[in-house]
């Protein structure tokens, strides 16, 4: 491998973490949340893609996240996931809250000329100490990759509701815009701003969500 591309990679990766810290710095203070993330995927033998995510978030809790599972592109083109999220708020004492989570979701891509629109449809299992039961989280996703000089960069917005089967209403719903680059083809950043709406308390948290993503 080239010994400028290498150089060029690790300048960039230097770049992305002192942006994000910047974005998520003088934006979480004056808004009362973040979310940063760093996940990694491998590609499998039998064609799944093992995925792994850490991470740290501050809404109404504040704590650590995890996030292990498989997913498989069909031939149809329907991409399916299934693993474990756990969440782990931090209270006051020092102590952690097991919050731990049975996720399932199928997901299409509809693609008009540059654009994409993204559907998918998520079934989560609570079995924690916050909450228990299952929760619906659709989701629709529409992006459009743009190219400035030889950067590509794909601004999107996307909104998730989420439905609590247990309560029979909404409980939630995310408002997220951001923009992902990928930075190399293993690479890849995502900058996006989201919007917490408690739909029952009729409260509102907002701040910045950074995230880096590597395929190994």
């Amino acid at each position: 491998m080239p010994r400028h591309f290498i150089i060029s990679v690790y300048l960039k990766l230097a770049l992305i973490l002192f942006l994000g810290c910047l974005y998520v710095n003088a934006s979480a203070n004056e808004n009362g949340l973040q979310f940063v993330t760093l996940s990694a995927s491998k590609q499998l033998d039998s064609g799944h893609t093992l995925i792994g995510v850490i991470g740290d978030i501050h809404e109404e809790f504040a704590g650590e996240i995890a996030y292990l599972g498989l997913a498989k592109k069909m031939d149809s083109g329907l991409v399916w996931k299934a693993g474990y999220f756990g969440y782990f708020p931090e209270q006051d004492d020092g102590h952690y809250i097991e919050d731990h989570r049975l996720r399932g979701s199928l997901s299409y891509t509809f693609k008009l000329n540059s654009w994409r629109l993204m559907h998918r449809s998520r079934v989560e299992y609570r079995m924690g100490q916050l909450s228990s039961g299952f929760r619906y989280r659709p989701t629709v996703n529409l992006s459009r990759p743009i190219t400035i000089g030889e950067t590509t960069l794909i601004p999107y917005a996307e909104v998730e509701p989420f439905y609590d089967f247990k309560q029979h209403q909404l409980t939630l719903t995310i408002f997220t815009a951001g923009i992902k680059w990928p930075v190399t083809p293993n690479i890849s950043l995502n900058i996006g701003h989201m919007n917490i709406f408690l739909n029952e308390e009729n409260t509102h948290a907002k701040g910045p969500l950074v995230g880096l993503h590597i395929k190994l």
